[in-house]
């Protein structure tokens, strides 16, 4: 009886661990487990790509996680951090974010993907508002940028 508890104890402990593991999800092969660190992660991987990145507060931001410095312009950008893909509102939440910073240029990042219809969304905006250009970077062009490609 000392024993079946033993091997059934140690196969719940081994099981647990497996789960809490694996609660970790990796993003471009780093591992994160929540939006404040993949923000943080973001900002050091466009610092390391060569652009002048810094994080915003991380409540009450209005929707700006990221302002980067791209020839000349400021990018106000939306990071996702999702088990799946972004909606319409990471779009507005980012349009929102361009006004408080006094910017035409905004964006979307996510580790995961950007639906079509978000990216015909987003166009309705460019051609009918003060927005220039919405940015939108997915887990694919986080690969490149941890590569140090230039993204934007």
């Amino acid at each position: 009886m000392t024993v079946k508890l033993l091997v059934f104890c140690s196969l719940v402990l081994l099981f647990l661990a497996i789960l809490l593991k694996n609660k970790r999800r990796k993003v471009s092969g780093i591992q994160v487990d929540n939006g404040q660190q993949f923000e943080t992660f973001l900002c050091e991987l466009f610092k390391r790509a060569g652009y002048n990145a810094r994080s915003t507060k991380f409540s009450h931001d209005f929707g700006a996680d990221l302002l980067i410095e791209s020839g000349g312009k400021l990018i106000v950008l939306q990071a996702k951090y999702y088990n799946r893909p972004i909606d319409t509102d990471a779009v507005e939440e980012s349009v929102v974010a361009g006004t408080v910073y006094g910017t035409g240029y905004v964006g979307v990042i996510t580790n995961n993907e950007i639906p079509e219809k978000v990216k015909e969304f987003a166009k309705q905006f460019e051609a009918k508002t003060f927005v220039k250009r919405i940015y939108f970077i997915d887990g694919r062009a986080l690969e490149k940028l941890k590569r140090r490609e230039k993204i934007i």
